[in-house]
């Protein structure tokens, strides 16, 4: 249950209608440059109309690293853009982001459907990151509206790891606003170029711009999106959160998902060469959270956090992430799985906090790594399923981009609500001292969720309970 969408030429492409064409005044330019990695893209769309290539020609143009990848092989290559294309293959209609070593274009594909093509070459000028995602169209959609009672501001944070170096993070931050705060105005849920270049259509978000932050100290939840994925298209939980008064802190894993900084730079997904790529990702994230940790009472002015009331959450890997960010972490007092495959020592030994598994129907019986994990952990544990949902329902996808794969054919903002409570009732129990009595028993509100396993201290087992 692992997203590997940065490692794999794919997330989320699929056969549709043809979205109305872009304006040429998104264009940075309309030819590809003459470099190693404008030559690459060139290849490609060019290979594309003469499926199938050969494993020596996809080999001679993808580093190794990025072949080795789960999902990346010569053969699922040529299949995934078999699906894509017709006997004319890709088109090129314009570039959205020119960088010296990566490029995003828009192309065109089977049935004249847009793509947004994303390359990346290593020094050696060979392919190390690559994806190809459904162009949106200019529909503007809105999030769900945040639940609480608080306003939710926002604001941007980078961080740099001198010890790594300089490696770069950018954060968002969602907090509870002060009565009567109006910030800036309303947030973008991502720059124009990032929307784009992420095949994202219009998004209105409810969270206001660096609105000045409600007094005190916030519970603070660290976030950990899918692998690949942008932290971007998890915001109405986020902005949920926050608006029941929990400081919220997403991360992009930099080289994981294409990330713009405030320079105007981007960082483009990436393959490092490792023996085993997947634990050698699942370290660096570990790495990124715990520089977050070391960084809270050093960030710039705004939400105070309570170093006291720390929990992780995360999407996919990124909950795995969360697991293996508590066994290294004291301080974090709990921990969420949305929809994820728990690896590495996590899995092996688990751990002795609170923590919570809420996937899609199936994952629990076809998933033997979360159940080992909570077979080793101790204290309060619970594996909740939806009934309906795929893997990123855990996402703003059911709303931003309904009959997505992954993601359902019916766009549902129930669905966000429903997660949100039940990881809202979570956090409350386990970071604030909170009763829910959500978590006791299944609920005829919510018939789509079973629980699939309770244990630990606080939580109500047998009888009506959970099993």
């Amino acid at each position: 249950m692992l997203t590997v969408a940065a490692l794999v030429l794919v997330f989320g492409a699929a056969p549709s209608q043809a979205a109305a064409p872009l304006s040429s005044d998104r264009f940075v330019a309309t030819e590809l440059p003459d470099s190693q990695v404008g030559r690459q893209m060139g290849w490609l769309i060019e290979a594309s109309a003469r499926l199938p290539l050969s494993d020596a020609e996809v080999r001679a143009h993808f580093t190794k690293a990025f072949l080795d990848s789960p999902g990346a092989s010569p053969a699922e290559i040529n299949q995934i853009l078999g699906t894509l294309v017709d006997a004319n293959g890709l088109r090129l209609l314009g570039l959205l982001i020119v960088e010296p070593t990566a490029l995003v274009a828009i192309v065109t594909g089977r049935d004249a459907q847009q793509l947004v093509l994303t390359f990346a070459v290593d020094a050696t000028g060979l392919i190390a990151g690559a994806t190809i995602d459904p162009a949106a169209g200019d529909s503007e959609v809105t999030l769900p509206e945040p639940s609480g009672r608080a306003a939710v501001g926002t604001d941007l944070v980078q961080l740099v790891d001198r010890a790594r170096g300089g490696r770069r993070l950018m954060l968002t931050r969602w907090y509870p606003a002060a009565t009567g705060a109006r910030g800036g105005g309303l947030a973008s849920y991502a720059s124009p170029r990032l929307t784009a270049a992420l095949g994202l259509p219009p998004v209105r978000v409810h969270a206001r711009n660096r609105a000045r932050a409600r007094r005190g100290r916030l519970p603070v939840v660290l976030f950990s999106p899918g692998l690949g994925v942008s932290r971007v298209v998890y915001q109405a939980l986020a902005e949920d959160l926050a608006s029941h008064g929990y400081l919220v802190l997403a991360v992009d894993h930099t080289r994981e998902a294409l990330v713009e900084f405030p320079d105007g730079r981007f960082a483009f997904p990436s393959v490092t060469p490792s023996k085993d790529p997947i634990a050698s990702v699942s370290a660096t994230r570990v790495r990124d959270l715990r520089l977050i940790l070391r960084s809270l009472s050093t960030m710039p002015k705004g939400p105070l956090p309570d170093r006291r009331r720390i929990a992780a959450m995360g999407h996919s890997l990124g909950g795995s992430t969360a697991a293996a960010l508590m066994r290294v972490e004291s301080t974090v007092r709990a921990g969420i799985d949305l929809d994820g495959t728990i690896v590495g020592a996590a899995a092996r030994s688990g751990i002795r906090r609170p923590f919570l598994a809420l996937t899609a129907a199936g994952h629990w019986a076809h998933d033997p790594s979360l159940r080992r994990f909570f077979s080793h952990s101790r204290g309060p544990r619970l594996a909740l399923e939806v009934a309906g949902f795929d893997h990123f329902s855990f996402s703003d996808m059911p709303v931003i981009a309904p009959g997505s794969p992954g993601v359902g054919k019916r766009p549902s903002a129930r669905d966000i609500s429903l997660q949100t409570t039940y990881v809202r009732a979570f956090l409350d129990r386990y970071v604030r001292d909170r009763p829910s009595r959500l978590l006791d028993r299944p609920s005829r509100r919510f018939p789509r969720v079973s629980f699939k396993y309770c244990a630990g201290r606080h939580l109500q087992i047998g009888g009506s309970s959970c099993p």
